[in-house]
C-alpha cells in the first residue's frame, strides 16, 4: 500500500494507497488515489471524485466467491471515507486495516454504530503508530504544498489533535524537501527516510 501511496504522490494525486490481501498474505489487488490524473474509467477510475485508492483496489479484485471475499483484508494508508467504507462493505471484504486515522473524513467508527454496517461484522485493525504517523505527515505535507487554506477542516482537526505530525508536515512544507523528491520522481525509500521510517518498517 505504501508503494501505491507514493506512486499517487508522484503523479500529483492524494498520497493514499490500498491493497487487498488474502489469508496467506498474498496481495491480490492494488489501487491508488488518482484524483490528480487525466479523467478516465477503464479498469481503474482516474481524474474523478470517485477515484479513491480503496475503490480502485476493490475494482481490481479477481472474481471470487462470497466466502473468499470474507477472508480478504483491505489495507489502506488512511482511514476510509464514507464512499470507500461503503465500497468495502458492498464488495463483501471481511476485514479492514488502516494506518493513519482520518480525523476529518474517516468513518471506520460508523461500523459499530450503524445497524446495517454492524451486521457486516467487518474486522478492523490498525497499523503500527509510526507507520500511521508517516502516512499522515505525507498527506498533510501534500495538502500544505497544494495551498489548502489553513482554516480548512482537515488541517484544523489534525493541527489540533495531531500536533507532532502537523509540525513535521509544516517543516517539510517550508523546506520543500518532499516536493523535491516528487519533482525528480524519487523512489519510495527516499520518501520513507524523509518521513522518518526505514524501508524495512514498511507494510503491505
Amino acid at each position: 500500500m505504501l508503494e501505491e501511496a507514493w506512486a499517487a504522490y508522484l503523479h500529483g494525486s492524494y498520497p493514499i494507497g490500498a491493497c487487498v490481501v488474502d489469508t496467506s498474505g498474498q496481495v491480490v489487488a492494488r489501487g491508488r488515489n488518482r484524483l490528480g490524473e487525466e479523467r478516465r474509467v477503464d479498469g481503474v477510475i482516474s481524474g474523478h471524485a470517485l477515484s479513491h485508492a480503496e475503490v480502485n483496489a476493490l475494482l481490481a479484485l479477481p472474481e471470487l466467491s462470497a466466502d473468499e471475499h470474507r477472508a480478504l483484508t483491505l489495507y489502506t494508508t488512511t482511514e476510509p471515507c464514507p464512499m470507500c467504507l461503503g465500497a468495502l462493505l458492498m464488495a463483501g471484504v471481511g476485514a479492514l486495516a488502516y494506518a493513519a486515522a482520518d480525523l476529518y473524513a474517516g468513518t471506520a467508527g460508523l461500523m459499530a454504530e450503524h445497524p446495517y454496517m454492524n451486521a457486516k461484522a467487518v474486522r478492523v485493525g490498525r497499523a503500527p503508530e509510526d507507520l500511521g504517523r508517516a502516512c499522515r505527515v505525507l498527506e498533510l505535507t501534500f495538502h500544505l504544498d497544494r495551498g489548502m487554506p489553513l482554516d480548512h477542516g482537515y488541517l484544523t482537526v489534525h493541527r489540533e489533535h495531531e500536533p507532532r505530525a502537523y509540525a513535521a508536515a509544516e517543516a517539510l512544507h517550508r523546506s520543500r524537501a518532499l516536493a523535491a523528491l516528487r519533482t525528480r520522481q524519487a523512489p519510495l525509500g527516499e520518501g520513507l527516510a524523509l518521513l522518518g521510517m526505514a524501508p524495512a518498517e514498511s507494510a503491505p
